[in-house]
């Protein structure tokens, strides 16, 4: 080993946990001599310009006086009363950093370094704040809050509480040297006083705060006059207000987004509750027991204030063990918050009114470039979906023209309940977003299933065939519960009418019910249990004859195929494939509105009264995956994603749940017409009402097929080249993994099995979708 590593391992840091400075006065016998002895075996760096103190000493004093150089030279002399300048004042050692320091003593010292608070702080405060106990837990912010109240001498007493030390990614907020990494944060903070103030009495808690030694942070020598609270743990937050509360100690935090401030008058208000009441309905003596991010969600989440996040603060909370690795914090909001908090905190202790309460002092918002404003959100792309509708759009509650399917010589008249029968067994089938885009019109003894494009629009779905695909799945619902029923139908599939006529459906006879395939009739019983099943399925084996079971109800429909994948690498690379097609839909602007606004139903009561859309219950998402989701649904957030270049955290989530499958099944049409893609839709309903009678669930993962297609209708410009390009790249890639070799991919589903969904979605009364006309009249 070289020398210089020897020296390096022999050298180390003198004084490393040292925080408290030594004052040496030279008028005192023993100070003197243990100075002498200090030069001595130290050797210090001395720092003495206790001249230019003095000076402005006698400045302080005569603020009226118009003293000249020679004046104050000589009213400084005057003031020093014979005493040598070198045995004047107090010399005050740093033994962290082996400097000597020549000072004013105390009272003087304190009197000029105060000097500019006047009359913002006048001085009889100054002397009020001088003996006060302010106590400080949490050292980032709490740096910022405890400097600043130092430097205008707001206390007379700190406590500081960290266990942590300092790490190198802390320097972007916290006020230390390099030389300082490793240190404890609060022997970092106590330094910084003691260089700025060696007078002021700072106590250390380095080991964090903790139920054993709260009581005596907040009372030992003295109760505190004030906390300031601004540490990590969610247990600590909530039994240090507990315990301030019975003591009737005021508490301030400040967060450092937005300029959030808390402030909980527990002096003036004993009962208040905690946190303004956010946590009144949780178990709190669960919180200092929570050591998971799941534990801990339930009480962070009405602590921060999720929805008055900054949109950057949100955007980064997606981005959390993804590009970064913990929550960001700047210095700039550090050192606002230092201010904010550190004033709030001088004006309560000075018993000036500041009630209780929440604020954001948030100075994004206050200033705002002038004459540049956002684009209205009412011409964003995301609100034209309207435009998405071709000319003859209409919705099927109007008057429509039609042409009688069959001749009336050939069939038997439906009636009204068997119309309704029908009709309710179509309104079972799976939509898009749940957007049930049909509606039904009993008239002449027919029934007639129109597309309802006002419900259908979406903007991944611009070449509608999304919507067939539904129309396809609502008929064979229909099909397969005449069938059941004993009534034999005759189906006439309409395409392209501009009344969105899709099909119409004739009674040709009845006949007894028990002579219906055994198969069919199992089927038939298994449209109500269909469902969208999100719960995490067992990453097991998909047996052959299962498989086998699956692919057989499709063995009439020619125009069809069905790829089962059972191998966990092909699954888990098409996984992938999912997170990046999801990616390019939450990051693109009218995708993101389509489904956090028009789709999502973030409440029970807003569920229940559209009776549509995703109801959030129905995700089966984990705490922090649906505050995930919640802080997904912000556009402004997304659009920082998206100018960033990054949104992993969404395709981890997506990825996340497609792994966790028995298998993906895929299905493909010849190609892609209108037609094509109804006759998809009743081949996929009968996959699934199969795998509802196996067990298994499906859930539909489809993004990297309908986002890959989504270009070659998409004449709005609903993604731009790039998100095209890069979406078409995934499909490519998923029918080359996949191993896709007919035909146009247009469907996915994840297969596998859990427990029964922990909340189905809701279905519009039939009243909505169903009605009975006299007659329509062919043009």
């Amino acid at each position: 080993m070289s020398t210089w590593h020897e020296a390096l391992q022999r050298a180390s840091a003198a004084e490393a946990d040292a925080y408290r400075p030594v004052i040496l006065r030279p008028a005192l016998a023993d100070d003197r001599q243990a100075l002498e002895a200090l030069l001595e075996r130290s050797r210090p760096v001395v720092h003495d310009r206790l001249q230019e103190q003095v000076r402005e000493l006698v400045r302080v004093m005569h603020p009226a006086a118009r003293l000249t150089a020679a004046d104050l030279d000589a009213a400084a002399k005057a003031h020093l009363g014979g005493v040598s300048a070198a045995d004047y004042g107090a010399w005050v050692y740093y033994p962290w950093s082996n400097r000597l320091v020549h000072l004013l003593d105390e009272e003087e010292f304190v009197r000029v370094r105060t000097d500019r608070n006047r009359n913002k702080i006048t001085r009889e405060e100054q002397e009020v704040l001088a003996t006060k106990r302010v106590g400080v837990i949490g050292l980032s912010v709490g740096q910022s809050v405890s400097l600043t109240m130092a430097m205008e001498r707001s206390f007379g007493e700190i406590r500081l509480a960290d266990f942590d030390t300092l790490d190198l990614s802390n320097l972007n907020r916290i006020r230390a040297g390099v030389h300082e990494l490793g240190s404890p944060k609060a022997v970092n903070t106590a330094r910084e006083i003691a260089e700025l103030d060696p007078y002021l009495r700072v106590v250390l808690f380095t080991e964090g705060i903790t139920a054993d030694n709260l009581d005596a942070f907040l009372t030992g020598g003295g109760k505190l006059d004030l906390l300031v609270e601004e540490c990590d743990s969610v247990g600590i937050k909530i039994l240090a207000r507990q315990k301030a509360r019975a003591l009737g100690i005021p508490v301030v935090m400040d967060t450092s987004d937005r300029g959030l401030l808390d402030i909980e008058r527990f002096d003036l208000e004993p009962e208040r509750p905690l946190l303004h009441g956010t946590m009144e309905h949780l178990d709190v003596t669960l919180a200092m027991r929570a050591t998971t991010a799941e534990e801990k969600l339930p009480f962070v989440i009405p602590l921060i204030g999720l929805e008055n996040l900054s949109p950057r603060m949100k955007a980064s909370m997606l981005e959390i063990e993804s590009t970064v690795t913990s929550w960001p914090q700047l210095a700039s909001a550090v050192a606002y918050g230092g201010g904010t908090g550190a004033q709030m905190s001088r004006r309560i202790l000075l018993g000036e009114e500041v009630p209780s309460g929440r604020w954001w002092l948030d100075p994004d918002a206050a200033v705002k470039p002038t004459g540049l404003a956002e684009a209205d959100h009412a011409k964003d792309k995301a609100s034209h979906l309207q435009d998405l509708m071709p000319p003859h759009a209409s919705s099927a509650g109007g008057n429509h023209t039609i042409v009688p399917g069959s001749a009336d010589a050939a069939r038997v008249p439906m009636t009204i309940e068997e119309a309704r029968q029908l009709s309710l067994a179509g309104s079972l089938a799976p939509s898009g977003g749940n957007c049930q885009p049909w509606r039904f019109v009993h008239t002449g003894g027919r029934l007639l299933v129109f597309l309802d494009r006002q419900r259908a629009q979406s903007a991944l779905d611009p070449g509608w065939r999304y919507a067939y695909l539904a129309l396809g799945a609502c008929i064979e619902n229909i099909a397969l519960s005449a069938t059941q029923s004993g009534l034999h139908l005759d189906i006439l599939r309409h395409e392209s009418r501009p009344d969105d006529l899709v099909a119409t459906v004739e009674l040709r006879e009845r006949s007894p019910a028990e002579t219906v395939d055994k198969r069919e009739r199992r089927l038939a019983q298994a449209i109500p249990l269909r469902c969208t099943n999100r719960k995490d399925s067992q990453a097991q084996e998909l047996t052959d004859s299962e498989a086998e079971a699956l692919a057989s109800v499709l063995q009439n429909h020619s125009r069809v195929s069905l790829r089962i994948i059972r191998d966990r690498k092909t699954i888990d690379r098409i996984a992938a494939l999912c997170g990046r097609a999801e990616r390019i839909r939450a990051l693109n602007t009218t995708c993101h509105h389509d489904m956090f606004v028009k789709e999502m139903r973030w409440t029970q009561e807003e569920a229940e009264r559209t009776a549509d859309g995703i109801d959030i219950d129905t995700l089966e998402l984990s705490l922090s995956d649906r505050v995930g989701l919640r802080v997904a649904s912000d556009p402004g957030a997304m659009k920082l994603l998206r100018s960033w270049g990054t949104g992993r955290a969404i395709e981890k989530l997506t990825a996340k749940g497609v792994r966790a499958s028995a298998a993906l099944a895929v299905l493909s049409a010849e190609d892609l017409g209108i037609g094509s893609a109804f006759e998809a839709g009743r081949a996929l309903e009968r996959f699934w009402l199969q795998a509802t009678v196996e067990g298994i669930l499906a859930h539909p993962v489809g993004a990297p097929i309908f986002m890959g297609i989504h270009g070659r209708w998409d004449e709005q410009g609903i993604l731009s080249g790039h998100e095209h390009r890069e979406a078409e790249a995934i499909l490519s890639e998923l029918i080359d993994i996949a191993g896709l070799n007919w035909g146009e991919p247009i469907f996915m589903v994840r297969l596998g099995r859990a427990g029964s969904p922990t909340r189905r979605s809701l279905r519009k009364p039939l009243e909505e979708l169903f009605e009975t006309k006299e007659s329509l009249i062919s043009a």
